[in-house]
């Protein structure tokens, strides 16, 4: 800390000091001490960084922030004018355990002496910063940050990817943007978590997945996501994500968090946009700006034919005065004005063929990215898909028939009373209720039921003939 300085005055010897009580002693007043003390504070504190509390925390209508800094024993008055304010991401609150950076002075009309705040930042911070300040010099002295690496977007898309959360705002709002300028652009979302320990490499992989195999397909990406804290926002810092915005060959556009968000990844993307909203309206033109355009360029190509065959109409018809008045010259100029009369209609049908050719590839432009065009375009695929489907419900319903019929035949072939209507019967014992299949089972005498096909009968066992009688028989 640096040394108090006092006034000259006051370093005086005892005889000196003696005399500044007697009648000719300088006395003060309570405003001229107040401002020679804070000129002392102020010449002798330079900036300092302090470690406290905020308490006592007041935002009045004038926009200047005033708080008390305390610890354990003591406490310190501080105010952060509204222009520091404004541009710091951190917003101070009750409670929260800060460093600030600031200088010593007093206020005046009521004698208190405060810290006047220039920096700002929740303790812990630093270190974010600090990591934030080493990737981004780094990263500029590896070129990642030159505009001559930086790719041009397209003025009419046909194809967008969106990398970002699924279920996050920025999704919706520039859905909502592009159904409003122009509905037939078609729309890729690549989901992917913005927040977190994941979130980076997510990022990454999504930046390399839809530039090695999409890159025919998309004209434009928007690596977006909507405001938040500044730990919120870290994977948008993180090295990874930036070399893989460096190696996308697509156009992106990054719209990371709110207008006063800086990241990373907005210094690497070709373009950046404040909000995803923004993004956007960057990238897609509005169907009426097109038109408008198109209707200026036709008037133009108008406007230029008629003054250059006016223009040209004059040389003519000077061109043929000089021929008049030319007398022996007469037919060298007459054969001259007819090689440039002819230059002229082949370079007034050819400024026009090409003026024309452009309207018409503009024209075309706007048909090809009509939904219209593309609905035509796809009704033959929609047909021909709907004639498989029908085909294959007509071949699956004939197969299950087929299969129906043949399980209906076997089930008739197992069913027990279409083989006794064949002139078999099923024998079984009356007194145990039990069916006989082999003539070993029965003893003479025994009572037996004869059941048919249509009814029964009963009988008495007078026989036993054996299988091996049987056979030998």
């Amino acid at each position: 800390m640096s040394t108090l300085k006092l006034p000259d005055e006051f370093w005086q010897d005892e005889d000196d000091f003696a005399d500044d009580f007697s009648g000719d002693q300088h006395i003060y007043s309570v405003s001229q001490l107040n401002s020679d003390i804070r000129l002392i504070l102020e010449d002798n504190f330079t900036p300092v960084w302090i470690e406290g509390e905020i308490s006592t925390l007041r935002m009045p209508a004038s926009g200047h922030c005033y708080f008390t800094l305390k610890d354990e024993r003591s406490q310190l008055k501080a105010v952060l004018f509204r222009r520091q304010l404004q541009t710091m991401r951190y917003r101070p609150q009750e409670g929260d355990q800060v460093l600030c950076n600031g200088r010593i002075s007093l206020y005046e009309p009521r004698g208190e002496y405060q810290v006047i705040v220039s920096t700002l930042e929740l303790k812990g911070m630093g270190e974010l910063w600090r990591a934030f300040a080493e990737l981004k010099e780094k990263l500029e002295r590896e070129g990642l940050f030159k505009a001559g690496r930086k790719k041009v977007l397209p003025e009419l898309p046909r194809c967008l990817a969106l990398i970002t959360s699924a279920t996050g705002a920025a999704v919706q709002d520039i859905l909502q943007v592009v159904r409003r300028r122009f509905a037939g652009v078609e729309i890729i979302i690549v989901p992917v978590t913005v927040q977190g320990e994941r979130a980076a490499g997510e990022i990454a992989a999504a930046l390399e997945l839809v530039s090695r195999h999409w890159r025919e397909r998309i004209d434009t990406v928007i690596l977006a996501r909507g405001g938040g804290s500044y730990e919120d926002l870290m994977p948008f810092n993180d090295e990874q994500v930036a070399y893989a915005i460096a190696a996308c060959e697509i156009p992106l556009i990054s719209a990371v968090g709110h207008e006063i968000d800086f990241t990373i990844a907005d210094f690497v993307a070709d373009v950046r946009a404040p909000t995803p909203s923004a993004a956007a309206e960057l990238v897609i033109a509005n169907r009426s700006e097109i038109v408008e355009r198109l209707h200026h360029l036709r008037q133009r190509l108008l406007q230029i034919g008629r003054y250059r065959l006016t223009a040209e109409r004059r040389r003519l018809e000077m061109l043929a005065l000089a021929l008049e008045s030319g007398g022996e010259n007469l037919a060298a100029k007459r054969e001259h004005f007819h090689a440039l009369k002819a230059r002229f209609r082949v370079a007034i049908r050819s400024r026009l063929r090409l003026l024309w050719q452009n309207l018409k590839n503009y024209e075309y432009q706007l048909e090809q990215a009509s939904p219209q065009f593309r609905i035509k375009t796809l009704m033959p695929e929609l047909e021909r898909l709907q004639q498989r489907l029908n085909q294959s419900m007509r071949y699956r319903l004939a197969e299950n028939q087929q299969q129906l019929s043949a399980s209906s035949d076997r089930l008739n072939a197992g069913n027990p009373l279409a083989v006794m209507a064949r002139g078999y019967s099923v024998v079984e014992k009356v007194a145990e209720r039990k069916l006989v299949s082999r003539s070993c089972d029965l003893q003479v005498g025994e009572k037996l039921r004869l059941r048919f096909n249509s009814g029964e009968a009963l009988c008495r066992v007078e026989n036993i003939i054996g299988e091996d009688e049987i056979h030998e028989s």
